[in-house]
């Protein structure tokens, strides 16, 4: 449905008034920035690019860009950022399985749809037929429409928005739950700095989610490096999410297995990441009161086991537990 001038002023027109526009469908500029990229490559080891503003680019360069760069580099990794609303908006400017004229080749996609339309309103709105943790489990459920949804890039915040504690309205609860979303769902999960010692601003200007990270500069009343001058809740939150991103080093299961979601119910939202070694169950109660959880709920995945450890305390716990209001735990189940 789209017209030939808006697509014409998307891809020629400048982003800003800052930002001159190349034309990349000259073919000196095209091979200038080909060779530019594989340099930098070479030069500084970079393994990934997150291409900004992937979709003002002209596309059928940015294939050959991308192929260019897999061709000498098969194992990197690159992802746009293309800040649309809608998933198979953002699948397109991706591999995806539509039947479309044009195909892209970039790998995966910054993953705004989850953001916006997943963890926020799971965080944010009371429970709903199609409201608060419901949306989650349905935007997830598209990712059939994407070639391999392992490869985007998933996030809470960055340098563009409002920091994720500030839109959680500094609850801690909630941001526990946030991190703990973040590094058990599918994708590359990617942590704004400052986010682990809850730092808070609005995106208005954006220079405020930009501050400097406190250590190592002179005056500093607090060194986050050291953990000098933290508060109780800054310690515990930089404590939280360094054990759970060293246990997603060490998961198989986290990095590369496969994922399983229940219909959540009254806030309760249950998914498995699982393969042949691992499995882990991570349970989102959402809503503020207690709620019982049985692995007779969820055979499919949690039969033949007995018992699960919560990674963040190591307490073990049985096939039948209760769960507080407003946590996520993270289990690694076990026989």
């Amino acid at each position: 449905y789209a017209s030939r001038h808006d697509a014409k002023i998307t891809a020629d027109g400048w982003f800003t008034t800052e930002m001159p526009d190349l034309n990349q469908s000259n073919a000196y500029v095209a091979n200038f920035l080909i060779q530019h990229a594989i340099w930098s490559v070479e030069e500084f080891g970079v393994d990934g690019w997150r291409i900004d503003t992937y979709l003002y680019n002209d596309l059928p360069f940015m294939n050959r860009l991308n192929k260019a760069l897999s061709d000498e580099y098969p194992r990197i990794t690159y992802f746009g950022e293309n800040w649309v609303h809608g998933v198979i908006n953002q699948a397109y400017f991706a591999e995806n399985k539509m039947d479309v004229p044009f195909k892209s080749n970039l790998q995966g996609d910054v993953d705004f749809q989850l953001l916006f339309y997943g963890i926020q309103p799971a965080l944010n709105q009371p429970f709903g037929w199609t409201e608060g943790v419901n949306k989650l489990y349905t935007t997830l459920s598209n990712d059939l429409i994407y070639k391999d949804p392992t490869r985007n890039l998933i996030f809470l915040d960055n340098h563009d928005m409002t920091r994720f504690f500030t839109t959680v309205k500094e609850d801690i609860d909630k941001t526990k739950m946030g991190i703990a979303w973040l590094m058990t769902c599918r994708g590359i999960p990617q942590l704004y700095y400052g986010t682990e010692i809850l730092m808070k601003g609005e995106a208005n200007p954006d220079g405020w989610v930009r501050l400097d990270f406190p250590g190592g500069w002179k005056g500093d009343k607090k060194n986050a490096f050291t953990g000098a001058g933290l508060t109780a809740d800054e310690r515990s939150m930089q404590q939280y999410v360094k054990k759970l991103a060293n246990f997603r080093l060490h998961s198989s299961a986290l990095k590369t297995g496969r994922l399983m979601q229940y219909l959540p119910k009254d806030g309760l939202y249950v998914y498995f990441r699982y393969d042949a070694q691992q499995t882990i169950m991570c349970v989102m109660n959402t809503s503020d009161k207690e709620q019982a959880v049985s692995f007779d709920q969820f055979t499919e995945r949690a039969a033949g086991f007995s018992q699960a450890r919560d990674i963040e305390s190591d307490k073990q716990l049985g096939n039948v537990f209760s769960i507080p209001g407003k946590k996520m735990w993270v289990l690694e189940l076990r026989k």
